[in-house]
């Protein structure tokens, strides 16, 4: 004989366990992984923050332009008087070196792409820290070494100048191959770059990286000579074509300067404030010496 089944009864709903509230620490943590899975565009900022770091970038874009112009100006007339002694005319860039610019750049640019598809990115970044962190500091040295024999007091650290020379042959054929004039303050000056530098290559922090990036900027503008205004036109036109073509037309800007790691741009570290807390994480703004796009959610790139 068929019995009927007795009628399942539903269990009990499960107690509701509270949730806790959360933290402002856990609003910023889970806002980065969102970012880093893709799940948002780009980590929200508060429009202080955003001010403070383009503020920023723009100032120290427009800071090496001018230092470097007028320290230019300065060196273009040493070199004129010194060669009003010697016979010899001053170096500039003629409207050839100009139009050549943009190619060599294109080949030094493409070649770094092709080193990096190559040969491990961790070895070639190793190298490079070595070459800049040398590089780096005479640039540095050379830079703020005038303003140091201007600060310094002659009480507190003597003036005494140094002559380095190194040369070969003897007679009517001997030739000076390092003529090298120096004082105390230039080499107070060298030693703090090189302290610097240890911290750049040990650290990587922005602070540093924007210094030496500046200094590379001074140096490139100040020994920028052009013998005219056409020239400047040339090498302006040039670069101008050299950017779209590089940074729209290819991958080859943003895969070079994603993988190379050395003050070749500027960062600025954008503060976001969540629930006006004093709690917050960093994302870096930067300005790229080597234009590229925005394609990463830490650090976009613009360039000047």
């Amino acid at each position: 004989m068929a019995t009927e089944a007795e009628p399942t009864m539903p269990p009990p709903p499960a107690e509701e366990m509270p949730t806790a509230a959360p933290t402002p620490e856990s609003v910023v943590e889970n806002m980065t992984a969102e970012a880093i899975n893709g799940t948002t565009g780009k980590i929200p900022a508060t429009p202080e923050g955003m001010a403070l770091a383009y503020g920023s970038l723009v100032v120290m874009a427009l800071l090496p332009i001018f230092l470097g112009a007028f320290r230019s100006v300065k060196s273009h007339r040493e070199q004129s008087e010194e060669a009003k002694k010697t016979g010899e005319a001053p170096e500039t860039m003629t409207q050839r070196d100009a139009a050549m610019f943009p190619i060599i750049a294109s080949c030094a640019l493409f070649g770094l792409y092709v080193f990096f598809q190559i040969f491990s990115k961790e070895h070639i970044n190793l190298l490079l820290s070595v070459y800049f962190f040398v590089l780096g500091i005479f640039a540095l040295t050379h830079m703020v070494a005038p303003s140091f024999s201007r600060l310094v007091p002659e009480a507190l650290l003597p003036r005494v100048p140094f002559h380095l020379i190194f040369s070969q042959g003897e007679g009517k054929d001997k030739e000076d191959l390092v003529n090298f004039e120096f004082t105390t303050h230039d080499l107070l000056a060298f030693a703090l770059s090189a302290c610097l530098g240890v911290w750049y290559f040990m650290k990587k922090h922005w602070v540093a990286n924007n210094i030496f990036g500046l200094a590379f900027a001074v140096n490139g503008v100040e020994l920028l000579h052009l013998n005219n205004v056409m020239t400047g036109c040339i090498l302006l036109g040039g670069l101008f074509f050299y950017d779209i073509f590089w940074v729209f037309g290819t991958n080859v800007m943003v895969t070079v300067a994603k993988s190379f790691e050395a003050p070749i741009k500027l960062v600025f570290p954008q503060v976001r404030y969540v629930l006006v807390i004093s709690s917050f994480k960093v994302a870096y703004e930067v300005l790229q010496f080597g234009r590229t796009r925005n394609k990463s959610f830490r650090a976009p790139e613009y360039r000047i």
